[in-house]
């Protein structure tokens, strides 16, 4: 707007209020710089929506209404305005990063062209695993702090955010939870950060004046940007660029065919490790703080936490769990409306004479500041709680109904972040992780306070954490690779001798790829249907949409607008010239309901003109929604597309029946020899088993157990502590494999080159050969139960007939598939392999088979000795055999327990050693008396405490006496380990309190009713301080011992039965009651 159409009713921007200025110096007093966006909120709620900031160099104006941001946030009208701030570090550059750089840089717009495909949708699914990886790692931290030991939340969320950004974007690691001392890199990046917010509230007169500082400056800049240079020369010399951030800047060429320079790259590094980690590690730090302020809202997100990612913290969450945390992204959003951590965006009017809430004229240049926590707690918008935590402020329906640009923390427009997405899985992720395994402590009652750099964060915040009770560590951590971005699979071709040849144009806008690979999906898929399908940008059919056939639209938006390949089309739509008069149409539409006021406006847009102009919607329009999980909501809209088709084309549904897309895989068979992924996966690595010996003396008799003591010499440079978990990597039996074999009509020694597409399991050793033999002993479950999948898969090749439609029944989803899915399938633990034997005339391909089956996952023991007695690692092995549960006269064999038990001496296992969750470890003081509970091979990890506390006592050190309540069926029979637990009681290490199961007469029949029978002992040592630790199985043993303890408690005090419970939970918070517990279905 200039100023000859400018209305009349506007309002002089010498009326906008504000405090006084004084001369030379403004309105400097009145703003107290260490704490800017506190001061300028402040001066916001004493002058109202719009108010002037004078200072040396001219006026800025602060707004924070909501008309006047909309106005604000009109591309056409307004543009971004670089800071300060960012000016300075820019400075340091040869070039300006997205977030320094003005909009009418070239290398702007060529940049932000380049990198927008590494933050779609796609892209998304790709960060996850170096996600998991930094995550896992504070996990980690955390996991081994004492009780009592605080924690700093803002810097470890530091550390976690930018280990993060380095590692995904340039597959760099920073090591930060690793290092007592910041990275040089990380430490000169602090430095330049702290110097440029200093500058920022200087003149340039003072600035000058600080030579000491501007050569720091300088030199910590040219430190980064050497860094970083090493960074892209390595990258450079390894011949393969990558697919992640930087991979995408030193291949990617904009709509002009340039790249970017290299100057540029640096600047673009720069900039995502600053932006990429500040801001998100402020709303992890503001989200922690808010929810040791609401119980209720932990509760509730606990609860969903549990529901989607499950009660097993090693079972690393997936892209599609990520999407389901719905709750926690209310959590972030709203954390985020009310303190957005980049809490202002500039603009400036791009021509002269703007004019914003009727206030003006706005000249380019001048200084606007959309201070959104003020925005963000508008009662007319929020409600009156608006300055209130709620979550439910930010449910879906109550974001669909915010006015547009209501809530904007992350800038807006074409210089909104472009890495929102990114930094919103992110914390997703880690918020959920950490509710999934802690309670979070607010030690200190902290009070909230603000600290202000570049972007804001509490200041001072301290937390201590405890494990969440009813942990299930039953899953390895997903193996975390460092590639990041998935690859686009070509369209594929696809022939049928059947193919009706019907015409299928699929259009595709896309500025991010995920569009444009949903349409090279359906392409793919029509042509196994029979069609003759094409691809084609929404810009190519502009006047020249086919009447022949159908056409499927898939497209987004971008800020409202139509994507680059699509702005034409849209444009030619509109106009009076377009036509689609027989047009037989369907749109599905992606977006992202972070967009709230824009969410599929141009897919609706597309859908409503097609129809307008005279097109057939022979399809409802479906919607993707990036926040939330987008695969399963394509999935609902694509089940029905193609009968619908069919219908409105006339087709036979025979003849548009598909084949299947087959497997994932194909095999070609040959000789030769390589390595295993699921070994490098899990970093296991080689080690020798020294002794293999039987414990308990009816093994291999009718009705005897067998459990074996091993003793495995681990590699060099390879440690543990007492109370570890050794994992194994096992094998499949032989014959298990030989059975395979067989039904395939496989040969054994034959290698195999498995070729996979872009979704492809990436357990299985892909394009190279493979010994047959290794890839089913060594890669895969061959025992798992046959899922739903598998069940479908067998269905749909077998012949036509009641066998073939009683499994597909069976692997429906309604009630009374379910119900014999449990009692026919999972009750009897049917495999995939038996159901194939059972149906001889099957014609599963092997390499459907192969992908059907999960990738091999390692079993984790309870290691059984003490580094204090024995680098050497023992382990106490419980042997899984018995009757298969389906009744077959078969016998079942544990896979890993099966494995352990025929590994000979100088055989080799490969292992890797990991730490529990829990403190489950002997009390760092040994005057501290244990009480041990446990049952068969419960007993494995107090071997390795009571040889602890044996060496220590054996140096000198006085240690009190524990106590041990040992189950098992038979002294005679499976006592394990009785020599050592008779030398252990002389000694006066602990005293043992046997149950006997199956000695007649005997007064404790479980360990439950030893302690019971133990009642002054166990009461004497609680009163000492004693630790309880309880290993055995969950639903069977545990809840019988926190019963008994509970009765003991209670004839000591004479307390009541919610007092008891009380009691013990309070033992479970100061981590004096701590299980190591398996239920019944563990893998063994």
């Amino acid at each position: 707007m200039t100023t000859t159409d400018r209305p009349a009713a506007v309002r002089p921007l010498s009326g906008v209020p504000g405090p006084k200025p004084l001369p030379v110096i403004g309105n400097a007093r009145d703003i107290d710089t260490s704490r800017l966006i506190q001061s300028v909120m402040e001066l916001a709620e004493r002058y109202g929506p719009i108010f002037a900031i004078h200072r040396p160099g001219g006026a800025s104006y602060v707004v924070s209404g909501l008309e006047m941001v909309q106005d604000l946030c009109d591309d056409t009208r307004f543009d971004k305005l670089v800071g300060t701030g960012q000016r300075e570090i820019r400075k340091t550059h040869r070039s300006a990063g997205l977030f320094t750089a003005d909009t009418d840089d070239p290398l702007w717009k060529s940049a932000h062209d380049i990198l927008l495909p590494s933050f779609s949708t796609w892209a998304m699914k790709g960060y996850l695993d170096p996600m998991v990886d930094i995550a896992q790692q504070l996990m980690l931290k955390w996991e081994r702090l004492n009780p009592d030991e605080s924690i700093d939340v803002a810097a470890d969320m530091t550390r976690l955010t930018l280990d993060t950004i380095a590692l995904c974007g340039f597959g760099y690691r920073f090591n930060s939870f690793y290092r007592d001392s910041q990275h040089p890199f990380v430490a000169a990046m602090m430095e330049t950060l702290a110097e440029s917010l200093k500058r920022q509230r200087m003149l340039p007169a003072q600035i000058k004046l600080r030579r000491g500082a501007q050569r720091r400056f300088l030199a910590n800049a040219r430190f980064m940007d050497d860094t970083i240079e090493e960074i892209l020369r390595a990258r450079r010399a390894s011949g393969d660029p990558g697919t992640d951030l930087l991979g995408h800047m030193l291949v990617g060429t904009d709509k002009q065919g340039n790249t970017l320079p290299d100057h540029n790259i640096v600047a673009q590094c720069g900039t995502f490790l600053i932006a990429g980690h500040e801001t998100t590690s402020g709303l992890l730090s503001f989200a922690v703080y808010y929810l040791l302020k609401h119980p209720e809202v932990v509760a509730r997100a606990q609860e969903e936490v549990d529901r989607v990612l499950g009660t097993d913290p090693g079972a690393a969450p997936t892209v599609a769990q990520i999407g389901k945390l719905g709750y926690i992204r209310q959590i972030l959003d709203e954390t985020l409306r009310l303190w957005p951590t980049a809490p202002a965006f500039t603009r400036q009017a791009r021509t002269p004479g703007e004019t914003v809430g009727g206030w003006g004229p706005f000249d380019p240049g001048t200084s606007i500041i959309a201070l959104t926590p003020m925005l963000h707690r508008l009662p007319e918008v929020w409600g009156e709680d608006a300055r209130e935590f709620d979550p439910d402020h930010m449910a879906p329906e109550r974001l669909d109904a915010l006015p547009p640009n209501a809530y904007r923390p992350f800038g807006s427009g074409q210089r909104a972040c472009i890495g929102r997405q990114f930094a919103l899985q992110e914390a997703t992720l880690v918020l959920g992780m950490l509710l999934q395994r802690f309670e979070l402590v607010d030690h200190a009652d902290y009070q909230l306070r603000i600290k202000e750099t570049l972007t804001i964060k509490p200041e001072g915040l301290t937390i201590t954490v405890r494990p969440r009770e009813g942990r299930t560590w039953g899953s390895a951590p997903r193996p975390v690779a460092v590639a990041v971005a998935e690859p686009r699979a070509p369209a594929l071709p696809v022939t049928r001798g059947d193919r009706h040849g019907t015409p299928l144009l699929v259009l595709f806008g896309s500025n991010l790829g995920a569009a444009e690979d949903l349409a090279t999906r359906i392409a793919r898929d029509a042509g196994d249907r029979g069609y003759t399908a094409r691809t084609a940008a929404l810009d190519d059919a502009v006047g020249e949409l086919p009447t022949e056939g159908a056409v499927v639209v898939v497209t987004s938006s971008y800020n409202g607008e139509p994507p680059d390949n699509a702005g034409r089309f849209c444009a030619w739509l509109d106009s009076d010239a377009a036509s689609a008069s027989g047009v037989r149409y369907t749109v599905f539409g992606c977006g992202n309901r972070d967009w709230a006021a824009t969410y599929q406006a141009v897919p609706t847009r597309v859908d409503a003109a097609l129809e307008a102009r005279g097109g057939t919607r022979v399809y409802p329009r479906g919607e993707g929604d990036a926040r939330g999980d987008f695969d399963a909501q394509f999935s609902d809209w694509y089940r029905g597309l193609w009968d619908a088709l069919g219908v409105a084309l006339g087709l036979d549904a025979s003849a548009t029946a598909t084949a299947g897309g087959g497997p994932r895989l194909s095999v070609h068979l040959e000789q030769r020899r390589t390595a295993s992924p699921i070994l490098q996966s899990y970093r296991g690595r080689a080690a020798t088993v020294r002794v293999n010996r039987e414990l308990t003396a009816r093994a291999g008799t009718p009705g005897g157990r067998s459990v074996r003591h091993l003793e495995i010499a681990v590699p060099a440079g390879t440690t543990y502590a007492t109370g570890d978990h050794l994992g194994v990597l096992p094998r499949n039996p032989i014959d298990l494999v030989n059975r395979v074999i067989a039904r395939f009509g496989l040969d054994g020694g034959q290698f195999a080159t498995l070729t996979a597409t872009a979704s492809a399991p990436t357990h299985l050793p892909v394009g190279e050969p493979y010994p047959l033999l290794g890839i089913l002993a060594g890669s895969v479950e061959l025992q798992d139960v046959a899922s739903r999948a598998g069940l479908a898969a067998v269905a749909a090749a077998l012949p036509e007939g009641p066998a073939r439609d009683d499994l597909a029944r069976l692997a429906g989803s309604d009630d009374e598939a379910k119900a014999r899915y449990r009692e026919e399938i999972a009750g009897p633990r049917r495999t995939l392999l038996e159901l194939l034997e059972a149906h001889p005339e099957c014609e599963l391909t092997f390499a459907a088979f192969l992908d059907l089956l999960p990738p091999l996952r390692p079993r984790f023991y309870s290691i059984s000795s003490s580094p204090q007695v024995s680098s050497d690692v023992a382990l106490t092995v419980g042997v899984l055999e018995g009757p298969a549960r389906s009744g077959d006269g078969s016998t079942y064999r544990g896979v890993c327990s099966g494995h352990l038990a025929q590994v000979p001496e100088g055989g080799t296992v490969f292992t890797f050693v990991r730490s529990p969750s829990i403190a489950f470890r002997p009390p760092e003081n040994p005057h501290l008396p244990m009480i041990m509970v446990g049952a068969g091979t419960g007993m494995a990890p107090f071997r390795g405490f009571l040889q602890e506390r044996e060496a220590l006592r054996a140096h000198g050190v006085p240690i009190a006496p524990s106590l041990l309540f040992l189950g098992c069926r038979d002294p005679e029979d499976d006592l394990l380990y009785a020599d050592e637990l008779a030398a252990f009681e002389k000694a006066g290490v602990a005293t043992l309190h046997p149950a006997y199961s199956r000695v007649p007469g005997y007064p404790y029949r479980y360990v439950q009713h030893a302690l019971e029978g133990a009642a002054d002992d166990v009461w004497a040592a609680l009163q000492q301080d004693a630790v309880v630790f309880v290993c055995g199985n969950a639903s069977t043993m545990a809840p019988g011992v926190r019963a008994a303890l509970v009765s003991v408690f209670r004839a000591r005090t004479g307390a009541g039965e919610a007092d008891g419970a009380a009691w013990l939970a309070g033992l479970r918070a100061s981590n004096r009651y701590l299980e190591d517990i398996w239920g019944e279905t563990a893998l063994v």
